[in-house]
């Protein structure tokens, strides 16, 4: 049953009942009239998975090999301060798809687990406008915004593949390719989500086969901010060779593209949903857990081997494909297109700050961040502690919490603030420093306005501590 029909089947109160009691918001924006012309671009978004934003050649890691993800870059326009508004998956890939801030759609956490979060199938999507305005519009791989319910209620034609709601892997790429193949003749939208470098079930990372990677041959990257432990180093090697192999399989696109002779036309996003899958990287609102790498190629429109530092946001991918496709932007998103800054038209930042949030992964973890091109600030609800994901099993990763520096499993503190350009890797707490005092102020300031701007419900709310005894009052 398509999403209209479900919707036209039911009464306007049990519909309001369905998605309202959920949290979710049903207003729609207008549409137009499908836009004509032979110019409109083929488009294909690729979302990589806990893939962090420095782990790919074109960004400067020389120990992990991905050729075709940077003759990507090469050919289009690569962002070096890109962030999600989330670091984790589904809050994450529902703002990439609605341009929203997590806590205006509604994806507040993981919705495997919280069924209640489920993105409602009334909000708009990237893929309902394109399809609207005449895209063939398909998905393969990951489906986490609302895993339990079909993806045409959102907008995709088709899925090529993944048994809902759990096997999301794309195994290999016959079904893109044959995607292509299927829709040269006419506008298309492919969503590709690679699962690869997503530890599995167990939290183990096995080596793609053909992708090996010794661990005596690499080093734990600095911006991990984590030790540079032969554990941890063999984790490492292990998930460079399951990136290796999503680079293959996108390789295999980009080929494709070029064999049809589409790729000049097509406008291709790579972009990853949080930061690498290490304690204290993902699930954190350091920019080892929000930074990703972001790339836009489009030889039609877009220069090739360009470099932008501006600061973006992953609620800005929607409003610049729209833009690019001729769509108009929906009044519900909440991002800016970042194709002015990517044809070169404008030098001009379309942002001073970005902002961020995690209010559940598997557990509560309720924070909120704003970061600028030199100052971090980040504001704990509770003293819930990180935690270690799927590491919490491994010996090596319960030792690496007694470091000072590594306190995934202590306490949380209400604040913190980082001086970026002196402590890129956020080490060095300030918020107690009086020297800055004058910088927080600021900072909270930005962040207090945002939240109520977007309408937070964490907007005033106090700091729970809800995991270390109360302080002893003598």
């Amino acid at each position: 049953m398509k999403r209209r029909e479900f919707i036209g089947s039911l009464s306007k109160v049990a519909a309001a009942t369905l998605f309202l009691s959920a949290g979710q918001s049903t207003s729609c924006s207008k549409r137009k009239e499908p836009v004509t012309g032979a110019h409109r671009p083929n488009i294909i978004l690729i979302v990589a998975d806990d893939l962090g934003w420095n782990d790919l050649g074109c960004y400067g890691n020389r120990h992990i090999n991905t050729p075709n993800i940077d003759v990507l870059a090469s050919g289009g326009v690569r962002f070096t301060n890109a962030f999600v508004v989330a670091s984790s998956c589904s809050p994450s890939r529902s703002s990439i798809i609605t341009g929203q801030y997590p806590h205006n759609n509604g994806v507040t956490g993981l919705t495997h687990i919280r069924k209640r979060l489920m993105l409602s199938p009334f909000t708009t999507t990237l893929p309902e406008v394109l399809a609207e305005h005449g895209y063939q519009t398909a998905i393969e791989g990951k489906w986490h915004v609302a895993p339990y319910l079909p993806t045409d209620w959102y907008g995709y034609h088709e899925r090529l593949s993944g048994v809902l709601p759990k096997d999301f892997w794309i195994r290999k790429s016959d079904n893109a390719l044959r995607f292509l193949e299927e829709n040269r003749s006419r506008p298309f939208y492919l969503e590709l989500n690679y699962m690869d470098t997503h530890r599995e079930d167990s939290g183990e990372f096995h080596s793609a086969e053909g992708f090996p990677i010794e661990p005596e041959m690499i080093e734990v990257p600095e911006y991990y901010a984590l030790p540079d432990w032969p554990e941890i180093r063999t984790e490492v090697a292990k998930y460079y060779s399951n990136a290796m192999k999503m680079d293959k399989m996108i390789g295999d696109v980009l080929s494709k593209l070029d064999d049809l002779k589409l790729a000049e036309n097509t406008l291709v996003c790579f972009v990853s949903d949080n930061g690498a899958p290490f304690p204290g990287n993902k699930m954190t609102l350091y920019d080892r857990g929000i930074g990703t790498p972001l790339i836009l190629r489009w030889p039609r429109r877009i220069p090739s081997g360009t470099v932008n530092a501006h600061l973006a946001s992953t609620i800005d991918i929607m409003p610049t494909i729209l833009e690019a496709a001729g769509c108009a932007i929906p009044q519900s998103v909440q991002g800016r297109s970042l194709l002015p800054l990517a044809e070169g038209e404008s030098k001009e930042r379309l942002r001073d700050a970005i902002f961020a949030e995690m209010t559940y992964h598997v557990h509560y973890l309720p924070m909120r961040a704003v970061r600028t091109p030199r100052w971090k600030y980040i504001r704990n609800y509770s003293d819930d502690p990180v935690g270690l994901d799927q590491c919490d099993h491994m010996e090596w990763a319960h030792r690496l919490c007694e470091l000072p520096n590594q306190g995934w499993l202590r306490p949380r503190v209400p604040e913190e603030l980082y001086n970026l350009e002196a402590d890129p890797n956020e080490q060095k707490n300030l918020i107690a420093d009086s020297a800055f005092e004058h910088e927080l102020h600021e900072m909270r300031a930005r962040l207090d306005r945002h939240m109520r701007e977007t309408q937070d419900p964490y907007s005033g709310r106090k700091f729970e501590r809800n995991f270390a005894a109360p302080q002893s009052k003598t």
